[in-house]
């Protein structure tokens, strides 16, 4: 028996799988012709792969005169099939109606079955600079004009439904592009996508397409490493069950029970608002075109008025007041390199202050939580549900009378405030990992670029926590280990 040899075979099985899922099959000269006819430049000079993405092939076309264009292909893995694109194209179309600023689309199709052999998306080249270009050496000033003219935008963009009078008749609404609905075997799953009368069913159908998920195909788990070595065990997925209908139990006190609230107003969301997604003028630092609005939403104004994850926060836990966050007393006795570390800590942190809005946090996580696939955590949702419990009296959705309708035990609520803080360190410290690994996505997604510094800075990292372990924490390492292939079941 050759138990290395079989894990080297696995993992490779998982590399092969995980390339098979991004491999598309199309016809070149096609798709050229596509983009020609499309763009209406001439023929095209020159087609090149210009990034590759969690769920997309990006190309860029330069035309016969120059003129340039960028084409989007997305992986089979991309879902939902002819749905994500046909959204993300209605979605470009619309708000370019409404005078904001994202890509005109010059060409589209759906579905696989023509010449091209692909869906695809030809549009405009984004005009400005990406904002990771230049995002380590933002000044103050470059900072606040990048966060006002965000702000900005998605106030112009929560402001749209006031304003769609007349859509109706080129626009429909559903089911949802949201690939946590389709995402694995939830495809063929009867679930509720939709589109919802009221803002209560969206929030019972997050959670209850993962408790039919949990149900069919959950079953015990271990955290992932170094979780485990704190907590060690299996958890079930049947208490991970209990959890989520405790979220459907508070589900509908979440939101304002008037259905004219303005929190509860639909509001289209950009669901990825990185540096990579903001296009900027290089001078000003003003955001010039927003891009990627592949798997929008359309959601309760509460759950939209969220942080980018430009502007999220880097700390494990929020912090508990407004102060803005300040250097270190000993900042000018740090060598360089911490230095860069505190300064790029205290830019990650004003822009997260800059934008932050305490009062809504709360909520906003407890929904994203109930829509996360069972992984093994019970900590996360359990506290995020605690935390509802103790402001329930400021939770909108129900009158002063009413007693929240979820309850936890004394044990219970002591063994939460005991170990979730090192539960949030843990966390942190895999972020930091994560970093580590050329920013690995939490699907474990790394460009082909940062690829094989990611696996090599991976085994590094494994090799440096086996070293000088007792048998059981090499055991807990084998096992467990956070960025490594798991079993196909999702």
């Amino acid at each position: 028996m050759d138990p290395g040899g079989s894990r080297a075979h696995a993992e490779r099985r998982g590399v092969i799988a995980r390339l098979n899922e991004r491999y598309v099959n199309f016809d070149v000269a096609a798709l050229k012709t596509a983009i020609g006819k499309h763009v209406g430049h001439g023929s095209v000079k020159e087609l090149v792969k210009l990034s590759e993405g969690g769920f997309n092939r990006v190309l860029l076309a330069t035309m016969e005169d120059d003129f340039k264009a960028i084409v989007k292909i997305p992986y089979r893995i991309s879902v939902p099939e002819t749905y994500a694109t046909a959204s993300e194209v209605a979605t470009l179309t619309f708000l370019r109606s409404k005078g904001f600023p994202v890509p005109e689309v010059y060409g589209w199709s759906a579905t696989r079955e023509d010449e091209v052999g692909v869906e695809y998306i030809i549009k405009e080249h984004a005009a400005g600079i990406g904002a990771e270009t230049r995002w380590f050496q933002t000044t103050k000033y470059q900072k606040k004009a990048l966060v006002a003219g965000i702000v900005d935008m998605e106030k112009k963009l929560f402001d749209i439904p006031s304003a769609s009078d007349g859509d109706s008749e080129t626009y429909c609404i559903g089911p949802i592009a949201d690939y946590m609905f389709w995402d694995g075997q939830r495809a063929e799953l009867e679930l509720d996508r939709g589109p919802w009368s009221d803002p209560g069913q969206y929030l019972r159908a997050i959670a209850i397409k993962e408790v039919l998920w949990t149900e069919r195909f959950g079953k015990p788990l271990e955290c992932d490493f170094r979780h485990n070595t704190v907590f060690p065990g299996v958890d079930s997925h049947q208490d991970y069950l209990i959890l989520l209908n405790k979220s459907l139990a508070i589900a509908p006190y979440l939101i304002p029970q008037d259905p004219k609230d303005i929190l509860n107003r639909p509001t289209l969301h950009h669901r990825d608002l990185t540096p990579s997604n903001v296009f900027v003028c290089p001078e000003t630092f003003r955001p010039t075109c927003i891009i990627d609005w592949q798997h929008t939403t359309i959601t309760p104004l509460l759950l939209a008025a969220a942080y980018p994850r430009l502007f999220e926060n880097p700390d494990p836990e929020p912090p508990a007041g407004l102060t803005p966050p300040e250097y270190p007393g000993n900042y000018d006795q740090l060598d360089p390199e911490d230095k860069t570390q505190v300064d790029e800590l205290i830019r990650r942190q004003s822009l997260f202050y800059l934008y932050r809005d305490p009062l809504i946090l709360p909520r906003q996580h407890l929904v994203d939580l109930a829509g996360r696939q069972w992984s093994g955590d019970l900590m996360t949702l359990r506290g995020s549900l605690m935390r509802i419990r103790d402001i329930w009296s400021h939770v909108p959705g129900h009158d002063r009378s009413q007693e929240c309708p979820i309850s936890f035990s004394e044990e219970e609520l002591a063994a939460q405030s005991e170990n979730e803080p090192m539960w949030c360190n843990l966390n942190h410290l895999v972020s930091h990992w994560r970093d580590e690994l050329e920013g690995i996505s939490e699907e474990g997604w790394v460009s082909t670029e940062k690829y094989d510094h990611a696996v090599k800075r991976n085994d590094l990292l494994k090799a440096e926590f086996a070293e000088g372990g007792s048998l059981d924490e090499l055991d807990k390492i084998k096992r467990a280990w956070p960025f490594q292939d798991h079993e196909e079941s999702y």
